[in-house]
């Protein structure tokens, strides 16, 4: 009998169906144990007002939060791990974070093959980054990687998710934008990655299993997407620090400085990123060959010394 982990964080729920697909196909000689991850306070879904901003800073800095106890024994040994998470501010969700950096997730992840499960807007390599380096020093080893998004365009999935999170809504914004997140099919068609894991699994060799999962798309990256997110990443680094000065989550004192980076993140999607695409394009001959290599890098599950 193999035994597998799953640990998810999902908000909206989006997250937790599309890593149930994919353990569903598991064979019954299987066993599973899900925990999803409770934060303590809860983040309400939908967000309301300033407190969708005000889990950035945390996010992009890592800062753990507080969750509720695990029901898992942190002695109990497991054949996989799977870890399934969505993107906040470029960043991994801080309940993921407050698990990963925790003595028990030492524990049952030392020494353990780890898979990872995203479901994101569009961008997240930049929060497998920063997961690569928390398993790693977790002394387990990331073997497969699966990142399901949003297929619309950039632009209109920014106003889809924005409806989506402030509304709990999943329907057409206004009648004429496209439906918010993954789309139901992509979902549910989630569970073809079931196969592959099962093989890795039960011949308890993970080897090849990220070739497996890229051959059934388990990663679609777009170049402009990547370069627009490294540039963004650096930019909420700097937000996060400026704001993180004025107090912890939910400081009245920081209230201001979160308005204000609200403000500035609108701007740059609407106003600025249309231009750095553009000149992405135009200089796209010039960087080829090193934008393929990134995807290439991306696209694996190794962590970049």
């Amino acid at each position: 009998m193999k035994k597998v982990l799953v640990v998810t964080y999902s908000q909206s729920g989006q997250l937790d169906d599309i890593v149930l697909n994919i353990i569903s196909g598991l064979p019954d000689n299987v066993e599973i144990h899900h925990e999803k991850l409770i934060p303590i306070p809860s983040y309400n879904f939908p967000w309301k007002g300033i407190s969708f901003y005000d889990v950035m800073p945390e996010s992009v800095k890592l800062i753990p939060g507080k969750i509720e106890p695990l029901s898992v024994d942190e002695n109990q040994q497991f054949d996989l791990i799977i870890i399934g998470y969505p993107i906040w501010f470029l960043s991994p969700p801080i309940p993921i974070t407050t698990f990963l950096v925790s003595e028990k997730a030492k524990k049952l992840m030392n020494g353990k093959p780890v898979i990872t499960v995203i479901g994101a807007r569009n961008m997240w390599v930049g929060a497998q980054e920063d997961i690569k380096k928390m398993i790693i020093a977790n002394g387990a080893k990331l073997v497969g990687n699966i990142a399901l998004h949003d297929r619309n365009n950039n632009l209109a999935s920014v106003i889809t998710i924005v409806y989506w999170m402030s509304t709990g809504k999943k329907d057409k914004y206004l009648g004429i934008f496209p439906t918010p997140g993954i789309s139901d099919n992509d979902i549910a068609d989630a569970s073809r990655f079931a196969k592959p894991i099962a093989k890795a699994l039960l011949a308890n060799n993970f080897g090849g299993l990220q070739d497996s999962l890229l051959n059934l798309k388990a990663i679609e990256l777009s170049p402009n997407v990547v370069s627009t997110e490294r540039k963004g990443k650096k930019m909420f680094n700097i937000w996060a620090n400026f704001i993180l000065k004025k107090g912890g989550p939910r400081s009245k004192f920081r209230v201001t400085r979160l308005k204000m980076f609200s403000w500035y993140l609108m701007f740059v999607i609407f106003a600025v990123s249309p231009f750095v695409s553009l000149i992405f394009y135009l200089t796209w001959p010039l960087h080829f060959l090193k934008t393929k290599n990134k995807m290439r890098y991306y696209s694996g599950v190794e962590l970049k010394k």
